[in-house]
């Protein structure tokens, strides 16, 4: 099962970092600041707070009652919240009423909002061909 959760998440952490380069230009494994407004920083830092306290819900529906076609830094920092949630072990999102498949659907739902759903399915074609999460 760790041997699982470590896939999912790399392939996440992946799908991050490749949409990050091709949008943002940008590889958050060596860029040390996310470039974030301060603004964004300071909510993106409430909601993993809330995330890491066990308000993954509530936290999403703030990020998601949040999303604005327009605000780019705002996709970024979306993307940056389902990368660290797709850190937590199973167990941890479990008892607090979330699952590993969940961020996969929140991953693709924001980026289909901002228009990049086909640019991620192009990508992720194949690892999701082998069963383990779902488009």
């Amino acid at each position: 099962m760790l041997e699982d959760k470590d896939y999912v998440t790399r392939i996440i952490h992946e799908w991050v970092r490749t949409l990050m380069k091709l949008i943002f230009s940008r590889d958050i494994d060596r860029d040390e600041d996310a470039g974030l407004s301060l603004e964004t920083a300071k909510l993106y830092r409430k909601l993993t707070a809330m995330a890491d306290g066990g308000e993954i819900n509530e936290a999403e529906n703030i990020l998601l009652d949040g999303l604005k076609k327009e605000d780019r830094a705002y996709f970024e920092m979306a993307l940056f919240f389902y990368e660290k949630l797709s850190g937590k072990d199973d167990e941890f999102l479990a008892a607090h009423d979330y699952s590993r498949q969940e961020v996969v659907d929140g991953l693709k739902y924001v980026v289909d909002y901002y228009g990049y759903g086909s640019l991620l399915e192009a990508f992720a074609e194949d690892i999701l061909a082998d069963g383990d999460i779902e488009a």
